[in-house]
């Protein structure tokens, strides 16, 4: 109940902007001075609310919602979630270059925690859950995604409990529906422009080349962009310290100045995106507007801080890609824009899946999404090999939170492999014939055999399926051939030419972050080879549970006395 009542607030708070603009066509929302008074708000509410309260201070968007997660210690309460809502409300109505997610996920994330019981918050699952169906619910309204939102936590990290982050979804996604017909304002109108689309449109080797030029382009792209908002972040956090109500009056100042000099820029972002395609906007018109937008969002960033970052960023990608579409070209010049809109928001935070999938969703063509699929996992590929950290990476840094695949690297660097290891393992030597190894296999309480030699050193694994297909082939063994007796492990452990890698019982579980992606079972050997116990993926995820219950409750239990 909790998460469906999150997806109806995400949908009612992303839905007031247009509701204000349909009943109100004639109030000049994206009036320069309307931000001034933002910031001014947003500066006294930080100074009198959020400076004098417990907690940080410091809000850094969608990193937070992170923090909030693997840091017991720091979570932010109810109302300061709704506080910062509001900001992300007032930029979004007053055109200062955010998305509607912003709201719709920092308020979804507040009715979480007001509803919940406050124990809860100490369980690593449930602070999961609220995570995850704060951004799920921020993105189906403010998309209408419902799809794309499911594979943020799975992209992102956060887990949690799946069902609730569909409830979530779904409820955010209906609500904007039942909203958008009862005050009659559109949603994502690109559908229509894509209905008779056909892959033959853009069937030449050229624009091919350009689509790949365009994921080269995002890649390098978001790589400036990820540093570029870090570099303003740092410059107004040095220049004004520990006083963050005036990074906030500065952040909403510098951004009120760049909306004088180009007020266009500032409306909302689907009316841009259809001007550009309607007119066939083209060259220096498009670059300009880039730098705009990228200034404006990193301000918005650096001075107020909000997970609306979706849509600015996906737009910023709508740039790239219709930047280097041919004149003439107006099929082409869409699906650039949303290849490159998916390319570049894959790109800076990590999830080119959930961005090809947005991407269908907007326009409910399967051509776009295999293309704009394509395009983004070649520019998150690119990023990655030339700088492995995305723009949530780098502010949780900042934060003093470092994820290792969806955990928190302060714990598991705190945790030894002999913490997660399993030491009632059976093993076999290396002489002992294939005939017994089933036998033994039977008994054994794991799947994986670890071959030893005569010192007792490890030699490799064998595995169910590898003596169960020896004893099967009757060609090469069988119960009454001889060969069954000449035929031993380290024979079917050379042929099957397996390499498990093997870790030592005294490294950090830090350190097998990425190994599980090649078996499901490690081996644990000591300095001088001896095997020690055996290491499963559901073995560290079960000692980091622990560990993290562990804090949870320590702090809890500080803080109560």
């Amino acid at each position: 109940m909790i998460s469906v009542l999150a997806g109806i607030a995400a949908a009612v708070f992303v839905s007031i902007p247009q509701i204000a603009q349909t009943l109100f066509p004639q109030m000049p929302w994206n009036a320069p001075i309307l931000i001034l008074g933002v910031a001014g708000l947003a500066m006294v509410i930080q100074r009198f609310v959020v400076d004098t309260s417990s907690g940080n201070p410091d809000y850094k968007g969608l990193a937070d919602v992170f923090v909030h997660i693997h840091a017991a210690g720091s979570m932010q309460s109810a109302r300061k979630w709704a506080l910062r809502g509001l900001n992300s409300l007032l930029l979004c109505l007053f055109g200062g270059t955010i998305g509607a997610e912003g709201a719709g996920t920092e308020f979804s994330h507040s009715v979480s925690m007001a509803l919940q019981s406050r124990s809860s918050r100490w369980y690593e699952l449930r602070r999961r859950t609220d995570a995850a169906v704060a951004l799920a619910a921020g993105i189906s309204a403010a998309f209408g995604a419902p799809f794309a939102a499911l594979l943020i936590p799975l992209e992102l990290g956060t887990g949690g409990a799946m069902l609730q982050t569909v409830f979530a979804s779904v409820a955010a996604f209906l609500g904007v529906q039942v909203l958008s017909w009862v005050f009659h304002f559109p949603t994502f109108p690109f559908a229509a422009l894509f209905a008779n689309f056909q892959l033959s449109s853009i069937g030449s080797f050229q624009q091919f080349g350009l689509l790949l030029l365009i994921a080269i382009v995002c890649a390098a792209l978001a790589i400036g962009t990820i540093r570029f908002i870090r570099y303003t972040e740092e410059s107004l956090q040095e220049l004004f310290q520990t006083k963050v109500w005036m990074r906030v009056l500065a952040g909403g100042i510098l951004l009120f100045l760049v909306m004088v000099v180009n007020k266009h820029a500032h409306q909302p972002f689907t009316q841009l995106i259809l001007e550009i395609f309607e007119k066939g906007i083209r060259g220096n018109p498009i670059a300009l507007l880039f730098i705009t937008q990228l200034l404006c969002l990193s301000l918005v960033v650096a001075g107020f801080g909000t997970v609306g970052v979706f849509a600015p960023l996906f737009f910023l990608g709508t740039l790239i890609g219709s930047y280097f579409s041919p004149e003439g070209a107006s099929s082409f010049q869409m699906v650039a824009a949303f290849a490159g809109g998916a390319a570049f928001l894959g790109a800076v935070l990590g999830t080119p899946v959930m961005a090809a999938v947005l991407a269908f969703e907007m326009t409910r063509s399967p051509v776009v999404f295999l293309i704009c699929l394509g395009v983004a996992l070649a520019a998150h590929r690119l990023r990655k090999q030339f700088y492995k950290f995305s723009l949530m990476d780098i502010d949780l840094q900042a934060r003093g939170v470092e994820l290792s695949q969806g955990r928190s690297a302060g714990i598991l660097n705190a945790l030894l492999v002999k913490d997660a290891m399993v030491t009632d393992f059976d093993s076999i030597h290396e002489n002992e014939p294939i005939s017994e190894l089933r036998n033994k296999l039977i008994k054994s309480r794991y799947p994986f055999l670890p071959v030893l030699n005569s010192q007792g050193a490890y030699l490799g694994m064998l595995t169910v399926d590898m003596i169960e297909d020896s004893w099967l082939n009757q060609e090469v063994l069988s119960k009454t051939s001889p060969l069954s007796k000449l035929f031993e492990a380290k024979d079917l452990l050379y042929r099957s030419g397996l390499k498990t890698p093997a870790i030592k019982v005294s490294e950090r579980l830090s350190s097998t972050s990425e190994i599980f992606q090649e078996t499901p079972c490690v081996p644990v050997i000591a300095d001088d080879g001896r095997i020690m116990g055996l290491l499963f993926a559901h073995s560290v995820r079960l000692a980091y549970d622990r560990e993290v219950a562990r804090r949870s409750l320590a702090f809890q239990y500080g803080n109560r006395y």
